[in-house]
């Protein structure tokens, strides 16, 4: 038999399907979304170091920047998942064992009491579990964004999904914050609240997710040695394929539009309870009603990354960034123009960032497209980090806790932003989703 009619007789691989990949990707951003300390833990955090531990927004605010330190090295987590087969799987088994892990993690913080330290070290832990899903999800959502051609419509979805974990969390958090803050495990029912999202992502990975198998790796009769290296071999292609200029200036561009001193903060939580005397409850449902009305970017996004260039909508996404800041100027104690605001206010934003996710899609490479995705968001975390923590330092030190100071420094420095637009790779933006 010629090796044309042995081919013959190999069975075919069914074609890929799309909606079990976007699922296990929508489900993958949902929970990692929403099991995080800056989403479901935000409001009980918030309410435990400031009102039970009597810290101020600065200190509050050095907790939640370290607790994310994990969401900075998610590069690392792309190399792996890109260049080291976890039990045979390239996204499977590392989402599983993300969705385990995290929830092993937030187990431990509800049994944990009310000490700085030791909570940090769980929710360092937490999140670095959750980095791997996330991770694992941005890369199903790269690849099935360039194998379907749709980058614009696919990143709605993925910002649909982290919108409905973000939007879903206010008013549980809200709730957990203003009635279960007490006794010796202060983030128990926290933590209870964080079981399913998780344990539905390892089971959707389990059921749906179904990869083609991985070309035999001929580990057979190798030293340790030589496996290692085979390893970092593999790795270092993996770097060598994302180190373009391709990826650089998207790099900058959403480091930027995240380091900008955000009042988006602490010291805007504490600015709302304290000054505006707004609770707990409130707060959450606050959060709500802002994601709720943010759906409809998602909806908007994808009719129009059909309509127009990617470069005409990254210089929307620098000017919504900005202008999303200032309904935050007339903030009252005046619940229904509150919900007004953040509906507004959070409609804007999320209409900005999905240019910036898109763009993300169209500028990994194939073949690294977790770690190319990874090195996106670790910018944008990395920038969110600096962002969450500068401007609750301005607010406290320089700006004398002047929350219109700091909404208009926010607002003015982000429209920088179009410089870099400006210098995108024209082969990268100029074309419209599906050309």
């Amino acid at each position: 038999m010629t090796q044309t009619e042995a081919s013959k007789t190999l069975p075919v691989p069914p074609p890929p399907k799309l909606w079990p990949i976007a699922t296990v990707m929508a489900t993958g951003i949902f929970a990692t979304t929403f099991v995080q300390t800056q989403t479901l833990g935000y409001l009980p955090l918030n309410h435990l170091l400031g009102k039970t531990m009597h810290l101020d927004s600065d200190e509050s605010a050095t907790f939640l920047s370290l607790a994310m330190l994990p969401w900075t090295f998610k590069v690392i987590a792309g190399l792996l998942v890109d260049g080291v087969p976890l039990f045979g799987s390239r996204r499977r088994a590392y989402l599983m064992l993300s969705g385990l892990t995290a929830l092993a993690m937030w187990l431990l913080m509800g049994l944990a009491p009310a000490n700085f330290n030791f909570l940090l070290v769980l929710a360092i832990g937490m999140n670095t579990a959750i980095v791997f899903g996330s991770t694992t999800s941005g890369g199903l959502l790269v690849e099935a964004g360039q194998q379907f051609g749709m980058s614009g419509r696919l990143s709605s979805l993925r910002v649909l999904a982290q919108n409905l974990g973000a939007g879903l969390v206010g008013p549980v958090s809200g709730y957990l914050a203003g009635h279960t803050m007490t006794g010796k495990c202060p983030l128990a029912w926290t933590s209870m609240a964080a079981i399913l999202p998780l344990a539905c992502m390892f089971f959707f990975s389990w059921f749906l997710l179904k990869e083609p198998p991985l070309p035999p790796q001929p580990d057979h009769g190798r030293s340790f040695v030589e496996q290692l290296l085979h390893v970092l071999r593999s790795i270092w292609r993996q770097i060598k394929n994302v180190l373009n200029w391709q990826m650089l200036m998207p790099a900058l561009l959403v480091f930027f539009i995240q380091a900008v001193p955000t009042f988006r903060s602490t010291c805007f939580y504490q600015y709302q309870t304290g000054a505006l005397h707004y609770n707990d409850d409130q707060m959450g449902w606050l959060q709500l009603a802002g994601y709720a009305v943010a759906f409809l970017s998602s909806g908007v996004y994808a009719w129009w990354c059909r309509k127009a260039s990617l470069r005409t909508s990254l210089y929307g996404a620098v000017v919504l960034t900005s202008l999303s800041a200032l309904p935050y100027l007339f903030y009252t104690p005046s619940l229904s123009r509150a919900i007004g605001i953040e509906g507004l206010g959070t409609f804007l934003q999320i209409l900005a960032y999905l240019p910036l996710f898109d763009l993300a899609v169209r500028c990994t490479p194939k073949g690294s497209e977790a770690l190319g995705y990874s090195v996106l968001i670790s910018m944008w975390n990395i920038g969110l980090m600096i962002g969450l923590k500068t401007g609750p330092t301005l607010y406290e030190h320089v700006l004398n806790k002047n929350m219109n100071s700091l909404i208009w420094l926010n607002a003015g420095v982000t429209l920088a932003g179009v410089v870099l637009v400006f210098l995108m790779p024209k082969a990268l933006v100029a074309q419209r989703e599906g050309k």
